[in-house]
């Protein structure tokens, strides 16, 4: 089974997609909190393996207690991250943690200043993360969380009590949003050989 190393992670595209949802909340005067922005980061990376057959910022993917997650985007955010250390993100977002939550927001100094910075994306994902926000934008981290640990919609989520991260597979994520056995393998290929020449 296939995972995705950093190599393949593109720590600037993550970030203008961390940018994407922070400024569509900002716009509506939303307080986001970690959890509900991982989650429609999560969302978002499976909809391109749906869409296009292929990572959308070649994150890891892990299913973890709070459901799955693109692993060093969350690692970013928490300012854990091994392979970008000296916190990269540092002129785009900001965590206020608080006693049960962590709230997260653009900083005032944010390099990004509106959508039409997201040089990283191609018009067909900027649609797909478009319909990500159209759809889930106004849910509740609460009820993200809940739908994300339906397992009959979401069957990567193998997670159960006392475990740490089950690491989701590239051929995993690519079944259950619909490829086929057949089409799999190849479509794996493509993926990780284009993560080898882009290192």
């Amino acid at each position: 089974m296939t995972q995705l190393t950093t190599s393949y992670y593109d720590v600037n595209k993550a970030a203008q997609l961390v940018f994407f949802f922070l400024k569509k909340s900002s716009e509506r005067h939303m307080n986001i909190t970690k959890l509900r922005l991982v989650k429609w980061l999560y969302l978002s990376e499976r909809a391109s393996y749906e869409e296009f057959g292929e990572p959308l910022t070649g994150d890891k993917l892990g299913a973890l207690r709070h459901g799955p997650a693109p692993s060093e985007t969350l690692a970013l955010i928490e300012g854990t991250s091994r392979a970008f250390p000296g916190n990269p993100w540092k002129n785009i977002i900001k965590v206020d943690r608080e006693p049960k939550h962590q709230y997260v927001s653009l900083t005032s100094n944010c390099e990004y200043k509106s959508i039409e910075d997201l040089d990283r994306f191609s018009d067909a994902e900027l649609i797909l993360i478009n319909f990500i926000w159209e759809k889930y934008g106004g849910w509740s981290a609460k009820d993200l969380e809940s739908h994300l640990h339906d397992t009959n919609l979401f069957p990567e989520w193998s997670w159960k009590e006392g475990d740490g991260t089950n690491w989701i597979d590239i051929e995993t994520i690519l079944k259950v949003v619909g490829f086929d056995e057949a089409s799999i393998e190849p479509m794996v290929k493509n993926i990780v050989n284009f993560s080898n020449q882009s290192t």
